[in-house]
């Protein structure tokens, strides 16, 4: 894979992955009530549940791969309108009032695990990106080998960033709330899915 191909993905990989959202924020959310230790199950959960994603999509995507110009632009085009349509509800959010953190007693390691597993699985934006963004920098004559390099480098930027907003985002998040700035965290996460999406839609196959 071509250097400038790889990095351009690596740019829309990570205005995505340190976007909030669902495995992001419950990263964050249970450092907040149990601490960044029991916190890391609930992280290999989500990095589990998208290894079975991807061997879903990989055994499934080179039909998508191989086909019509149309079907691709079709699946790029929901992409783009996903990442508006988040930037939106991003840019309208209204900052919450009280503390989120719980005084509910720890969970078990299995237990956020497996919450970590079923957050991740219902995650639309680790879909988003095997379904919509893996087509657009895979050539089908190198298809496992691109598919290969785009997962590995979904892990290492997804974990970094999971990881990342369990142990920094938590306090950054009350650091915001105690001085009512929540507003400016919702409109610079909006103008970085604003960005993302507008990469998307230059991308070309």
């Amino acid at each position: 894979m071509a250097f400038g191909t790889w990095f351009t993905y690596f740019l829309l990989m990570t205005a995505i992955a340190y976007t909030p959202g669902p495995m992001t924020m419950f990263s964050m959310s249970t450092s907040v009530r149990n601490g960044f230790a029991r916190t890391v199950p609930a992280i290999l959960g989500g990095s589990c549940a998208y290894c079975v994603q991807m061997v879903v999509v990989y055994f499934g995507l080179g039909a998508i791969v191989q086909g019509s110009v149309m079907v691709f632009n079709c699946i790029k085009w929901v992409g783009v309108a996903y990442l508006m349509v988040l930037a939106l509800k991003n840019w309208r959010a209204v900052p919450m009032a009280g503390d989120e953190a719980g005084t509910r007693h720890a969970p078990t390691p299995r237990r956020q695990f497996c919450l970590g597993f079923a957050t991740g699985m219902s995650n639309p934006k680790s879909i988003l990106v095997f379904t919509v963004l893996f087509p657009q920098f895979i050539e089908p004559a190198h298809y496992t080998a691109h598919f290969c390099i785009l997962a590995g480098s979904f892990f290492v930027i997804q974990g970094s960033s999971a990881v990342s907003y369990a142990l920094f985002g938590a306090r950054v998040f009350r650091w915001l709330r105690r001085r009512s700035l929540e507003h400016v965290q919702h409109k610079a996460t909006a103008a970085i899915l604003f960005g993302a999406a507008g990469m998307l839609a230059a991308s070309r196959r």
